[in-house]
């Protein structure tokens, strides 16, 4: 089946037919020329006689093209019509000693293919292909790898103290020259050439490097716009079996209706392709579970749809990309939320990054937010996680199950058949996981949430791989579920807080993610009484006191204001005011050691647990009905989390 729709900007479908009409833009102004939009939505019509080319893609890949209406970016194959007309143009300048763009068709071969030139040079005939590849696929045609290389230098503290600190560095090897696509092509194409009575002596890839002369292709090894490789000549035996066998696997799948195989590693360049570059990967099992990860980053499959229907606006960042002193790349944590909208217009990116300034300040230590849907696990599921050397996710486990990409991220775990996808479904040993000891896989929560003040609906996530932060996430929404009754649309404030986490003896600083507790139990229960499915748009106007207390944390002062609180407002003349204020100081006063206690029942192991209760008693004469039930509640909840931790003997952080 065809190419039938093309994906616009605002991620709606239009189909080609409609979109290349005069005035057939859906969204009023087109994204390109309709030249560009036809050229890009060519494709080659199905003879029943696979090509070279669509075999050495992945079995699944061509299987999936044929038989499914796809759709794409018109931005997603730009790179392809750079190749195109590079190649009209290659293969235009010919002479009279070489044989241009011959084909391979008709019925003494049953595999189509084109050669773009045999050129004659030296008395030698040379079988030459045009290719136009990004510098990553160049460097590995060259032997060029990133490598650890160690410093001479330890770790004196924290997790890695004792080991050997590293350093990546670029290394070249012929090992690892990865030249596979192309020695296939070739020489297939060669022995068609012999099987016409041609001699073919030597065969060479001519290669423009895509994103040539930049500081990324530079750091790859790769320092030339062109380059002109020997390809190996491979036994006519070994290439003929491999391109029968994926014929016939291609041909079997057609009549089942049904291709057996996801792509090897090899042809699906260890998941990257199927997760950014594949334009059938939405009818592919192991496809939609790797752009799942990629587009949603880990909501499980229950309750998916509540979520899906509210799009993600962008991601809100805990660190920044710094440059070493050897010009390498390295994540650094800040203090503060950075955000990062991720919508199709920059123009619109640009607005939400000033008015979330405005808001917040520069660099917020702390954000307005709501939890979107009812199920936390919904909003707010975490996972071990394994990924490889790319973004590849390996594995991924809940500390009971765990699903695999394929057997061989399998190795070392205990088999349990398969999941509903499909995939290796292993037993998940949590903390007690090799790869857990080996820093290979650790714990991730994943923090989806709505910015009320902000322009847009939709949800926006927070990634994190710090297990303080998680406990205090979950304790936060244990505290304000017991609370409220529910946690999802109601005003919450999330911080970054200054944490010292001792490790082996030593502490390391970092700034862990809290939802703030110290609020009034009577403004969130207040809005606890709305119908949460009318919250986005019937919010009571804040309470004064409330109001004014956001207004002095987040306020920007810019040149010429002064930092004046707002005048207060005026008491009813009845109430006389040394009273007032006197009560009010006493409510703050217990308001802030109820949220310090909460605070600290949700991350305190079983001795301290007795300790803080001990100190809670003494003042619990002073504290309201309401607030006893929440501490009483939290507590018997913490109870229960030490006695299944110490149940399943995990270590802690």
């Amino acid at each position: 089946m065809p190419l039938k729709w093309l994906i616009c900007l605002d991620n709606q479908r239009i189909e080609v037919q409609d979109c290349l009409k005069e005035k057939g833009c859906r969204m009023g102004d087109r994204c390109a020329t309709r030249s560009y939009l036809q050229l890009i939505s060519k494709e080659r019509v199905w003879t029943g006689k696979p090509s070279t080319t669509q075999l050495i893609n992945g079995t699944m890949c061509a299987f999936l093209r044929l038989t499914n209406d796809y759709a794409i970016m018109p931005g997603d194959r730009s790179f392809m019509i750079h190749g195109t007309k590079g190649h009209g143009v290659l293969e235009g300048s010919d002479d009279e000693y070489s044989i241009l763009e011959e084909r391979f068709s008709g019925e003494d071969t049953d595999i189509t293919g084109i050669a773009d030139v045999l050129e004659c040079e030296g008395g030698k005939n040379i079988l030459i292909d045009y290719k136009t590849s990004g510098s990553f696929k160049v460097a590995k045609a060259l032997g060029f790898y990133i490598a650890e290389e160690e410093t001479g230098e330890v770790y004196k503290s924290g997790k890695r103290k004792g080991e050997a600190k590293t350093r990546k560095i670029l290394k070249k090897d012929d090992i690892k020259i990865d030249r596979w696509e192309w020695e296939m092509q070739l020489n297939k194409y060669r022995i068609e050439f012999e099987k016409r009575g041609f001699k073919v002596d030597d065969l060479k890839i001519m290669c423009v490097v895509r994103d040539g002369n930049t500081y990324i292709a530079r750091s790859r090894g790769v320092f030339r716009n062109i380059y002109y490789f020997k390809i190996n000549r491979i036994p006519d035996s070994e290439v003929l079996s491999y391109f029968n066998r994926k014929k016939i696997a291609l041909e079997t799948a057609l009549v089942l209706g049904k291709a057996r195989e996801i792509c090897t590693a090899q042809e699906n360049w260890d998941g990257i392709k199927c997760q950014n570059y594949c334009e059938v990967a939405e009818f592919c099992q192991y496809g939609k579970y790797l752009k799942k990860e990629r587009e949603v980053e880990d909501m499980p499959i229950k309750g998916l749809t509540e979520v899906m229907r509210m799009p993600r606006l962008g991601k809100i960042r805990l660190g920044i990309k710094k440059i070493s002193a050897n010009k390498k790349e390295y994540p650094a944590e800040v203090d503060y939320f950075i955000l990062d909208p991720q919508t199709p217009s920059p123009l619109e990116n640009e607005k939400l990054i000033q008015e979330f300034h405005r808001l917040y300040g520069e660099k917020p230590k702390s954000i307005n937010f709501m939890f979107p849907v009812v199920d936390d696990t919904v909003f707010f599921p975490q996972f071990y996680k394994r990924y490889g050397s790319s973004t590849m996710l390996k594995c991924k486990g809940d500390g009971e199950c765990a699903s695999c990409s394929s057997e061989e991220y399998a190795k070392g775990l205990e088999p349990m058949g398969l999941d509903e996808m499909g995939l290796i479904k292993v037993k998940c040993p949590g903390e007690e996981c090799p790869y857990i000891k080996s820093k290979e896989c650790s714990k991730v929560g994943t923090l989806q949430i709505l910015l009320p003040e902000l322009p847009g609906i939709g949800v926006w996530q927070i990634t994190t791989g710090s297990t303080n932060s998680i406990k205090n996430i979950n304790g936060g929404i244990r505290f304000v579920k017991a609370a409220c009754g529910r946690a999802h649309m109601i005003p919450l404030k999330l911080e970054r807080v200054y944490t010292e986490i001792a490790y082996e003896g030593k502490k390391t600083k970092h700034y862990i993610l809290n939802i703030n507790n110290q609020i009034r139990l009577a403004d969130i229960q207040k809005l606890a009484q709305i119908d949460a499915t009318k919250m986005l748009i019937d919010l009571p106007a804040p309470e004064e006191d409330k109001e004014d207390i956001l207004y002095r944390e987040n306020v920007t002062i810019e040149a010429g204001q002064t930092t004046e609180a707002p005048p207060e407002v005026q008491k009813p003349p009845e109430k006389a005011k040394p009273a007032s204020t006197k009560k009010t100081k006493a409510h703050t006063e217990t308001d802030k050691i109820i949220g310090h206690w909460t605070n600290q029942i949700k991350i305190t192991d079983a001795h301290g647990l007795k300790s803080l209760w001990a100190e809670v008693t003494t003042r619990w004469n002073s504290i309201d009905k309401k607030s006893q039930k929440i501490l009483l509640d939290l507590k018997k909840l913490r109870e229960e989390e030490i006695k299944q931790s110490a149940t399943k003997s995990q270590s802690p952080e």
